[in-house]
């Protein structure tokens, strides 16, 4: 069993092109599917991802692969419409591909890579240059409150808090 879907992105800035290969192979053990956006232009990978099943599985393969084919396709119309930006479809690509048969996909050799699939990310990095990373967004002061304590001979004690600016 062999099967494979080429989506080409139309050039919306006129200096990149993009494509995604989906491929679903079987081997004599098991069966691999493969989706990989690559720049057409400078030929580099974006983006890939890939999913394992054993030989039992082959209808569950097939259905993945169909619905990553979707999921192509429906990005390709979104990227085309907006008239985005090629450099957002590696972010759009890997959130759209994130929760797609999860438990398939290749087991990274580092745990918190591997944790780090189940967090939300960011699916255009055009929102924030930092991905949503900033300290304060999460109420995190960037410079901790000041805290001044005196002590008065009567034993009243003044407390004044400096917050963070941010």
């Amino acid at each position: 069993m062999a099967k494979g879907h080429t989506t080409e992105f139309n050039d919306t800035m006129d200096k990149d092109a993009y494509t995604c290969k989906v491929q679903l192979t079987e081997s004599k053990k098991r069966i691999v599917l493969t989706a990989v956006f690559m720049n057409a232009v400078h030929s580099f990978p974006l983006f890939s991802e890939a999913w394992k099943y054993p030989k039992e599985e082959s209808r569950r393969a097939v259905k993945t692969f169909n619905r990553c084919v979707n999921v192509v396709e429906d990005l390709k119309t979104e990227l085309e419409d907006e008239d985005m930006p090629g450099p957002t479809l590696q972010g759009m690509a890997r959130e759209a591909l994130r929760y797609v048969d999860i438990d398939r996909k290749n087991v990274t050799p580092s745990r918190s890579l591997e944790a780090a699939k189940y967090l939300d990310g960011e699916t255009d990095w055009r929102s924030s240059i930092y991905g949503n990373r900033m300290p304060h967004q999460y109420n995190h002061p960037l410079n901790p409150p000041t805290v001044n304590i005196t002590n008065n001979v009567g034993g009243d004690m003044n407390i004044n808090t400096n917050k963070s600016i941010v």
